[in-house]
Protein backbone atom coordinates (compact mmCIF):
# COMPACT_ATOMS: atom_id res chain seq x y z
CA UNK A 1 0.00 0.00 0.00
CA UNK A 2 1.33 3.40 -0.86
CA UNK A 3 1.51 5.93 1.92
CA UNK A 4 -1.11 8.04 0.13
CA UNK A 5 -3.72 5.27 0.10
CA UNK A 6 -3.74 4.57 3.82
CA UNK A 7 -6.61 6.10 5.78
CA UNK A 8 -7.35 6.10 9.50
CA UNK A 9 -10.24 7.01 11.75
CA UNK A 10 -9.90 9.89 14.21
CA UNK A 11 -9.07 7.46 17.00
CA UNK A 12 -6.14 6.11 14.95
CA UNK A 13 -7.69 2.78 14.02
CA UNK A 14 -7.83 1.74 10.36
CA UNK A 15 -11.12 2.04 8.50
CA UNK A 16 -12.26 -1.46 7.47
CA UNK A 17 -12.38 -2.18 3.77
CA UNK A 18 -16.04 -2.95 3.01
CA UNK A 19 -16.92 -6.23 1.30
CA UNK A 20 -17.71 -5.30 -2.27
CA UNK A 21 -20.60 -6.25 -4.46
CA UNK A 22 -19.66 -7.95 -7.77
CA UNK A 23 -20.20 -4.61 -9.54
CA UNK A 24 -17.88 -2.80 -7.12
CA UNK A 25 -15.25 -5.53 -7.41
CA UNK A 26 -15.47 -5.37 -11.19
CA UNK A 27 -14.70 -1.65 -10.99
CA UNK A 28 -11.23 -2.58 -9.76
CA UNK A 29 -10.74 -5.05 -12.61
CA UNK A 30 -9.68 -3.87 -16.06
CA UNK A 31 -9.58 -6.01 -19.20
CA UNK A 32 -6.98 -4.30 -21.33
CA UNK A 33 -6.92 -4.02 -25.12
CA UNK A 34 -3.98 -6.46 -25.21
CA UNK A 35 -6.03 -9.08 -23.32
CA UNK A 36 -4.31 -8.71 -19.95
CA UNK A 37 -6.62 -8.60 -16.93
CA UNK A 38 -5.48 -6.21 -14.21
CA UNK A 39 -7.02 -6.51 -10.74
CA UNK A 40 -6.12 -3.89 -8.10
CA UNK A 41 -8.37 -3.34 -5.10
CA UNK A 42 -7.58 -0.52 -2.63
CA UNK A 43 -7.08 -1.66 0.97
CA UNK A 44 -7.16 0.64 3.96
CA UNK A 45 -5.56 -1.99 6.18
CA UNK A 46 -3.57 -4.91 4.66
CA UNK A 47 -3.85 -6.89 7.92
CA UNK A 48 -7.64 -6.69 7.90
CA UNK A 49 -9.10 -9.94 9.36
CA UNK A 50 -10.97 -12.42 7.18
CA UNK A 51 -14.72 -11.95 6.81
CA UNK A 52 -16.90 -14.42 4.93
CA UNK A 53 -18.69 -13.47 1.73
CA UNK A 54 -21.13 -15.29 -0.53
CA UNK A 55 -19.71 -17.24 -3.46
CA UNK A 56 -21.93 -15.13 -5.74
CA UNK A 57 -20.08 -12.02 -4.57
CA UNK A 58 -16.75 -13.27 -5.93
CA UNK A 59 -16.31 -12.15 -9.57
CA UNK A 60 -15.42 -14.80 -12.13
CA UNK A 61 -12.12 -13.18 -13.15
CA UNK A 62 -10.93 -16.31 -14.96
CA UNK A 63 -14.13 -16.33 -16.98
CA UNK A 64 -13.03 -13.00 -18.50
CA UNK A 65 -9.82 -14.40 -20.03
CA UNK A 66 -9.59 -14.27 -23.83
CA UNK A 67 -7.72 -17.41 -24.89
CA UNK A 68 -7.98 -16.63 -28.61
CA UNK A 69 -5.35 -13.88 -28.92
CA UNK A 70 -2.13 -14.34 -30.86
CA UNK A 71 0.35 -12.32 -32.92
CA UNK A 72 -0.48 -11.60 -36.54
CA UNK A 73 2.87 -13.00 -37.66
CA UNK A 74 6.00 -14.73 -36.38
CA UNK A 75 7.95 -11.59 -37.22
CA UNK A 76 5.66 -9.52 -34.99
CA UNK A 77 6.29 -11.96 -32.15
CA UNK A 78 10.06 -11.97 -32.58
CA UNK A 79 10.23 -8.17 -32.74
CA UNK A 80 8.03 -7.78 -29.66
CA UNK A 81 10.01 -10.37 -27.69
CA UNK A 82 13.34 -8.72 -28.54
CA UNK A 83 11.94 -5.32 -27.55
CA UNK A 84 10.64 -6.50 -24.16
CA UNK A 85 13.81 -8.47 -23.36
CA UNK A 86 16.00 -5.43 -24.05
CA UNK A 87 13.62 -3.23 -22.06
CA UNK A 88 13.80 -5.58 -19.06
CA UNK A 89 17.59 -5.78 -19.12
CA UNK A 90 17.95 -2.00 -19.05
CA UNK A 91 15.24 -1.32 -16.45
CA UNK A 92 16.42 -3.98 -13.98
CA UNK A 93 19.89 -2.42 -13.91
CA UNK A 94 18.34 0.78 -12.54
CA UNK A 95 17.04 -0.98 -9.40
CA UNK A 96 20.20 -0.71 -7.29
CA UNK A 97 20.58 3.05 -7.74
CA UNK A 98 16.90 3.53 -6.83
CA UNK A 99 17.34 1.22 -3.79
CA UNK A 100 14.60 -1.08 -5.01
CA UNK A 101 14.21 -4.81 -5.65
CA UNK A 102 11.91 -6.86 -7.87
CA UNK A 103 9.86 -9.85 -6.66
CA UNK A 104 7.93 -11.59 -9.45
CA UNK A 105 5.29 -14.16 -8.51
CA UNK A 106 4.18 -16.80 -11.03
CA UNK A 107 1.03 -18.77 -10.25
CA UNK A 108 -1.39 -20.54 -12.56
CA UNK A 109 -2.64 -23.76 -14.02
CA UNK A 110 -0.30 -26.73 -14.21
CA UNK A 111 1.32 -26.85 -17.64
CA UNK A 112 0.59 -23.18 -18.34
CA UNK A 113 4.23 -22.22 -19.00
CA UNK A 114 5.47 -20.69 -15.75
CA UNK A 115 8.89 -22.35 -15.90
CA UNK A 116 9.29 -21.35 -19.55
CA UNK A 117 8.73 -17.71 -18.64
CA UNK A 118 11.35 -18.00 -15.89
CA UNK A 119 13.83 -19.07 -18.57
CA UNK A 120 12.87 -16.08 -20.74
CA UNK A 121 13.57 -13.66 -17.91
CA UNK A 122 16.92 -15.30 -17.21
CA UNK A 123 17.86 -15.03 -20.90
CA UNK A 124 16.78 -11.38 -21.02
CA UNK A 125 19.11 -10.66 -18.08
CA UNK A 126 22.01 -12.52 -19.72
CA UNK A 127 21.84 -15.22 -17.02
CA UNK A 128 23.45 -12.72 -14.65
CA UNK A 129 23.59 -14.57 -11.32
CA UNK A 130 24.40 -11.35 -9.46
CA UNK A 131 21.05 -9.91 -10.56
CA UNK A 132 18.68 -12.81 -10.97
CA UNK A 133 17.64 -16.01 -9.26
CA UNK A 134 14.61 -18.24 -9.82
CA UNK A 135 12.95 -19.74 -6.74
CA UNK A 136 10.87 -22.86 -7.47
CA UNK A 137 8.48 -23.53 -4.59
CA UNK A 138 7.30 -27.02 -3.72
CA UNK A 139 5.72 -28.51 -0.61
CA UNK A 140 7.34 -27.19 2.60
CA UNK A 141 9.99 -29.29 4.32
CA UNK A 142 9.54 -30.63 7.85
CA UNK A 143 11.64 -27.74 9.18
CA UNK A 144 9.57 -25.19 7.22
CA UNK A 145 6.29 -26.65 8.48
CA UNK A 146 7.51 -25.95 12.01
CA UNK A 147 7.48 -22.20 11.24
CA UNK A 148 4.85 -19.72 9.99
CA UNK A 149 4.23 -20.28 6.26
CA UNK A 150 5.94 -17.06 5.12
CA UNK A 151 9.18 -17.92 6.97
CA UNK A 152 10.59 -20.08 4.21
CA UNK A 153 10.64 -17.20 1.74
CA UNK A 154 13.20 -15.33 3.84
CA UNK A 155 15.80 -18.11 4.01
CA UNK A 156 18.49 -19.49 1.68
CA UNK A 157 18.78 -16.26 -0.34
CA UNK A 158 15.18 -16.55 -1.56
CA UNK A 159 14.48 -12.86 -0.95
CA UNK A 160 16.15 -10.30 -3.27
CA UNK A 161 18.55 -7.65 -2.01
CA UNK A 162 18.33 -4.12 -3.38
CA UNK A 163 19.15 -4.20 -7.07
CA UNK A 164 18.21 -7.87 -7.43
CA UNK A 165 15.40 -9.91 -8.98
CA UNK A 166 13.69 -13.05 -7.69
CA UNK A 167 11.11 -14.96 -9.69
CA UNK A 168 8.97 -17.35 -7.66
CA UNK A 169 7.62 -20.34 -9.56
CA UNK A 170 4.67 -20.66 -7.15
CA UNK A 171 4.76 -18.62 -3.98
CA UNK A 172 3.14 -17.67 -0.67
CA UNK A 173 -0.13 -17.64 -2.64
CA UNK A 174 -0.13 -21.45 -2.39
CA UNK A 175 -1.49 -21.00 1.15
CA UNK A 176 -4.86 -19.97 -0.33
CA UNK A 177 -4.72 -22.27 -3.36
CA UNK A 178 -3.30 -25.78 -2.95
CA UNK A 179 -3.61 -25.66 0.86
CA UNK A 180 -7.26 -24.70 0.56
CA UNK A 181 -8.22 -27.03 -2.29
CA UNK A 182 -6.48 -30.07 -0.81
CA UNK A 183 -7.66 -29.26 2.72
CA UNK A 184 -4.11 -29.44 4.08
CA UNK A 185 -4.99 -27.01 6.87
CA UNK A 186 -8.28 -26.11 8.59
CA UNK A 187 -10.33 -23.26 7.10
CA UNK A 188 -9.61 -20.97 10.02
CA UNK A 189 -5.88 -21.34 9.36
CA UNK A 190 -5.64 -20.82 5.59
CA UNK A 191 -8.16 -17.99 5.71
CA UNK A 192 -5.64 -15.99 7.75
CA UNK A 193 -3.19 -16.21 4.84
CA UNK A 194 -5.06 -13.58 2.80
CA UNK A 195 -4.17 -10.91 5.36
CA UNK A 196 -0.70 -12.38 5.94
CA UNK A 197 0.10 -12.24 2.23
CA UNK A 198 -1.24 -8.71 1.80
CA UNK A 199 0.77 -7.58 4.81
CA UNK A 200 3.99 -9.20 3.60
CA UNK A 201 3.62 -7.59 0.18
CA UNK A 202 2.84 -4.23 1.80
CA UNK A 203 6.03 -4.57 3.83
CA UNK A 204 7.99 -5.22 0.61
CA UNK A 205 6.51 -2.13 -1.05
CA UNK A 206 7.30 0.05 1.95
CA UNK A 207 10.95 -1.06 1.78
CA UNK A 208 11.39 -0.45 -1.95
CA UNK A 209 10.04 -3.72 -3.26
CA UNK A 210 8.26 -3.98 -6.61
CA UNK A 211 5.89 -6.94 -6.37
CA UNK A 212 4.55 -8.26 -9.70
CA UNK A 213 2.04 -11.12 -9.47
CA UNK A 214 1.05 -12.95 -12.64
CA UNK A 215 -1.48 -15.76 -13.09
CA UNK A 216 -0.96 -18.00 -16.15
CA UNK A 217 -4.24 -19.36 -17.46
CA UNK A 218 -5.07 -22.01 -20.06
CA UNK A 219 -8.19 -23.97 -20.95
CA UNK A 220 -8.71 -27.47 -19.64
CA UNK A 221 -8.52 -28.82 -23.20
CA UNK A 222 -5.16 -27.14 -23.83
CA UNK A 223 -3.84 -28.45 -20.52
CA UNK A 224 -4.77 -32.00 -21.55
CA UNK A 225 -3.03 -31.54 -24.90
CA UNK A 226 0.15 -30.38 -23.15
CA UNK A 227 0.05 -33.18 -20.60
CA UNK A 228 -0.38 -35.75 -23.39
CA UNK A 229 2.62 -34.24 -25.19
CA UNK A 230 4.66 -34.37 -21.98
CA UNK A 231 3.80 -38.02 -21.48
CA UNK A 232 5.25 -38.73 -24.93
CA UNK A 233 8.23 -36.37 -24.95
CA UNK A 234 9.08 -35.43 -21.34
CA UNK A 235 7.49 -37.99 -18.99
CA UNK A 236 9.73 -36.86 -16.12
CA UNK A 237 7.86 -33.54 -16.05
CA UNK A 238 4.56 -35.24 -15.19
CA UNK A 239 3.61 -35.94 -11.59
CA UNK A 240 0.59 -37.51 -9.86
CA UNK A 241 -0.36 -34.03 -8.60
CA UNK A 242 -0.99 -32.92 -12.21
CA UNK A 243 -3.79 -35.46 -12.67
CA UNK A 244 -5.14 -34.62 -9.23
CA UNK A 245 -5.26 -30.91 -10.05
CA UNK A 246 -7.25 -31.64 -13.24
CA UNK A 247 -9.85 -33.46 -11.17
CA UNK A 248 -10.15 -30.35 -8.98
CA UNK A 249 -10.26 -27.81 -11.81
CA UNK A 250 -13.44 -26.13 -10.56
CA UNK A 251 -12.15 -25.96 -6.97
CA UNK A 252 -8.94 -24.29 -8.14
CA UNK A 253 -10.94 -21.84 -10.26
CA UNK A 254 -13.03 -20.89 -7.23
CA UNK A 255 -9.95 -20.54 -5.01
CA UNK A 256 -8.08 -18.45 -7.60
CA UNK A 257 -11.00 -16.07 -8.13
CA UNK A 258 -11.31 -15.46 -4.39
CA UNK A 259 -7.55 -15.00 -4.14
CA UNK A 260 -7.70 -12.27 -6.80
CA UNK A 261 -10.49 -10.52 -4.91
CA UNK A 262 -8.82 -10.70 -1.50
CA UNK A 263 -5.14 -10.20 -2.39
CA UNK A 264 -5.21 -7.83 -5.39
CA UNK A 265 -4.08 -4.52 -3.93
CA UNK A 266 -3.04 -1.13 -5.26
CA UNK A 267 0.56 -1.87 -4.21
CA UNK A 268 0.66 -5.51 -5.43
CA UNK A 269 -2.06 -6.13 -8.04
CA UNK A 270 -2.73 -9.38 -9.87
CA UNK A 271 -2.32 -9.68 -13.63
CA UNK A 272 -4.06 -12.55 -15.41
CA UNK A 273 -2.57 -13.66 -18.73
CA UNK A 274 -3.76 -16.29 -21.17
CA UNK A 275 -1.05 -18.89 -21.84
CA UNK A 276 -3.05 -20.72 -24.50
CA UNK A 277 -0.68 -19.23 -27.07
CA UNK A 278 2.90 -19.48 -25.77
CA UNK A 279 4.21 -16.66 -27.93
CA UNK A 280 1.53 -14.31 -26.67
CA UNK A 281 2.19 -15.15 -23.01
CA UNK A 282 5.99 -14.94 -23.29
CA UNK A 283 5.85 -11.38 -24.59
CA UNK A 284 3.06 -10.15 -22.35
CA UNK A 285 4.55 -11.51 -19.15
CA UNK A 286 7.69 -9.48 -19.87
CA UNK A 287 5.54 -6.50 -20.84
CA UNK A 288 3.70 -6.55 -17.49
CA UNK A 289 6.94 -6.70 -15.52
CA UNK A 290 8.44 -3.86 -17.57
CA UNK A 291 5.40 -1.65 -17.10
CA UNK A 292 5.51 -2.14 -13.34
CA UNK A 293 9.23 -1.40 -13.30
CA UNK A 294 8.75 1.83 -15.25
CA UNK A 295 5.99 2.95 -12.89
CA UNK A 296 8.00 2.21 -9.74
CA UNK A 297 11.25 3.66 -11.09
CA UNK A 298 9.57 6.71 -12.60
CA UNK A 299 11.29 6.29 -15.94
CA UNK A 300 10.56 5.11 -19.46
CA UNK A 301 12.61 2.76 -21.60
CA UNK A 302 13.88 4.81 -24.54
CA UNK A 303 14.40 2.48 -27.48
CA UNK A 304 16.95 3.99 -29.85
CA UNK A 305 15.28 2.38 -32.85
CA UNK A 306 12.06 4.33 -32.17
CA UNK A 307 10.19 1.43 -33.76
CA UNK A 308 6.71 1.66 -32.32
CA UNK A 309 5.62 -1.53 -34.07
CA UNK A 310 7.95 -3.54 -31.83
CA UNK A 311 6.46 -2.14 -28.64
CA UNK A 312 2.87 -2.34 -29.93
CA UNK A 313 2.68 -5.33 -32.32
CA UNK A 314 -0.64 -6.19 -33.89
CA UNK A 315 -2.67 -8.83 -32.08
CA UNK A 316 -5.41 -10.83 -33.77
CA UNK A 317 -7.82 -13.57 -32.79
CA UNK A 318 -6.79 -17.03 -33.95
CA UNK A 319 -10.17 -17.48 -35.62
CA UNK A 320 -9.57 -14.31 -37.69
CA UNK A 321 -6.06 -15.47 -38.58
CA UNK A 322 -7.34 -18.86 -39.76
CA UNK A 323 -10.06 -17.19 -41.82
CA UNK A 324 -7.46 -14.95 -43.53
CA UNK A 325 -5.23 -17.93 -44.36
CA UNK A 326 -8.20 -19.90 -45.67
CA UNK A 327 -9.23 -16.97 -47.88
CA UNK A 328 -5.71 -16.65 -49.33
CA UNK A 329 -5.47 -20.37 -50.09
CA UNK A 330 -8.63 -20.37 -52.22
Amino acid sequence: MSKKSKRSDKDGSSTPTPIQTPAQAAAHCAVRADGIIHVARPYTNPAEPFTKIKTADVPDYLGMVDHDLTFESKRDYENALAFEEKRLNILVRKLAEAKKFLAVVFQGRDGAGKSGSVVRISEALDHDAKLFRSVPIGPPSEEERAHPPQWRFFRDDRMPAYGQVRVYDRSWAEEVLVVRVNKIKPEAVWQKAYAQNRTMEWMFEQEGGIVVKIWFDITKAEQKRRFDARAEEKPWKLSPSDAEARKKWKQYTKAANEMFLRTSTDYAPWFIVSSEDKRYSRVHVLKIINEQLETALGCKFDDESKDKEKSAPKLVHKSEKKAKHAKRSR
